[in-house]
């Protein structure tokens, strides 16, 4: 690997990366920079890697374009309720034409069985990576919670549930003289209304190997009464998901933590703890109930949408 390419690497991974939730941790066969696939783009450099494929910086070879190439391992493009997942980001992502939403352009198979999903490439920072210092400033958190709900809304009006917000998948770049413009990534788990795919709850036909692979791969931190249930998954699921990040912003950490187990029976049944007070004391006094009504446990006591 030349040294312009690793420094392109390095870059990339402490910027983060369209990775989203790909898989665990491994070391996976990388395509070499240079080589072109399905003739039309061309690698420059790992953006990350996950045990069951690899993400690529790449450029259209035609339109010269930077984008994000993810690429399945072979012997993954096999299973059903994996490639199902690749599909339905491809089907979501494509569907939304949003700033704040990375946009999905391609999909397809390589000679060697492989899947490939090319989005948008986004050169930012993750909002995990923002949080590792501790909480943000509260124009600040309100501004990133903004972004998206915007987001997600854009979602909602094509009838997608993302069903995975986290940290992980907010990146935050600098566009439109903003510093963090939002962009919201990974609607692998999403569920898509009309796709023929999914019943009211995500998870009819082969897709309930993909709605369990989602549980194990996603955090339970984020996720929704109804979704640690399993049941009744609409847009309102989104809408606690993104409480629990404005929470986390806005505190340092989130509402609850502990094992998986703990921390889902918490989002069932425990009450929402009060936001520490050196947090309080900084706060205008409408911010906190926003926080609260976003986290009800009644999917009815929530905001009705994102909007």
């Amino acid at each position: 690997m030349c040294d312009s390419t690793r420094d392109a690497r390095d870059r990339s991974e402490k910027r983060g990366s369209m990775m989203g939730t790909m898989g665990d941790e491994a070391t996976v066969r990388h395509l070499e920079p240079g080589s072109i696939l399905a003739d039309r783009y061309r690698i420059e450099a790992v953006l990350g890697e996950g045990g069951m494929g690899v993400v690529y910086q790449a450029e259209h070879v035609h339109m010269r374009k930077r984008l994000a190439l993810k690429v399945l391992r072979p012997e993954y493009s096999n299973l059903p309720e994996v490639v199902a997942r690749f599909e339905r980001e491809a089907i979501a992502a494509g569907k939304i034409e949003h700033p704040n939403v990375a946009r999905a352009t391609d999909f397809g198979r390589l000679a060697d069985g492989s899947f490939f999903l090319v989005l948008e490439y986004v050169a930012g920072r993750t909002l995990r990576d923002e949080l590792k210092d501790g909480p943000l400033g509260v124009d600040r958190a309100l501004a990133i919670a903004r972004g998206i709900s915007v987001a997600i809304g854009a979602a909602h009006q094509h009838g997608i549930v993302h069903r995975d917000l986290k940290p992980e998948n907010v990146m935050l770049v600098e566009q439109e003289g903003v510093r963090d413009f939002v962009k919201v990534l990974d609607f692998g788990i999403a569920k898509v209304d009309g796709s023929g795919a999914s019943d009211e709850n995500g998870t009819s036909g082969a897709s309930n190997q993909l709605t369990r692979m989602g549980a194990v791969i996603g955090t339970p931190d984020y996720m929704s009464p109804e979704q640690a249930f399993g049941t009744g998954i609409d847009a309102r699921s989104d809408l606690y998901s993104l409480g629990v990040i404005l929470y986390e912003m806005l505190a340092g950490s989130p509402p609850f933590r502990g094992g998986a187990v703990t921390v889902l029976r918490q989002h069932v049944v425990a009450p929402i703890p009060a936001l520490p007070p050196i947090v309080g004391e900084r706060l205008d006094p409408r911010v906190e109930p926003i926080v609260r009504k976003l986290l009800e446990k009644e999917q009815g006591a929530r905001y009705q949408s994102a909007r």
